[in-house]
């Protein structure tokens, strides 16, 4: 996959759909509702270019409920790499609302993230099952098609 082919429009909708799909390893249904939570802001920014970052990135460095915490207290090795795709798309989308709102400095987290990001999103995603390589596949036809239409 070359996702430097994808436009910014279809690198955000290709981050947002691997989130939703790692979403499926996660069974808390209060931890799931924050990641659809979030996955909702992400898909208003695409679809509008607003948003604020900041109310993003509280999803990710949140002292009581941040996705990086509940990471890191996951003890279930397929669920953490479920956990590694869906804060790497979230800090991807964060990223993009920063820039796009102008925004100077970002939190250092969000600071060194850049399309490099894709492929440790993509190898977290394989890492909770060998099923996901098409899906990856599929998606990826489907986004780069998508910005030729």
């Amino acid at each position: 996959m070359e996702i430097f082919k994808l436009n910014k429009k279809n690198k955000c909708v290709f981050a947002i759909k691997l989130a939703e799909r790692a979403s499926r390893y996660i069974v808390d249904t209060e931890k799931l509702t924050l990641i659809n939570n979030a996955i909702e802001i992400a898909l208003t920014f695409v679809q509008t270019e607003k948003g604020n970052g900041e109310v993003l990135y509280n999803f990710l460095d949140n002292e009581n409920n941040g996705f990086t915490i509940f990471q890191e207290m996951e003890i279930d090795e397929k669920i953490r790499d479920a956990w590694d795709c869906i804060i790497d798309a979230i800090a991807y989308i964060t990223k993009e609302i920063y820039l796009v709102n102008g925004e100077k400095s970002f939190p250092e987290p969000i600071e060194m993230v850049d399309d490099t990001i894709f492929t440790h999103m993509i190898n977290a995603l394989k890492l909770c099952s060998s099923e996901e390589a098409e899906f990856l596949e599929n998606l990826y036809k489907d986004c780069f098609n998508n910005q030729k239409a």
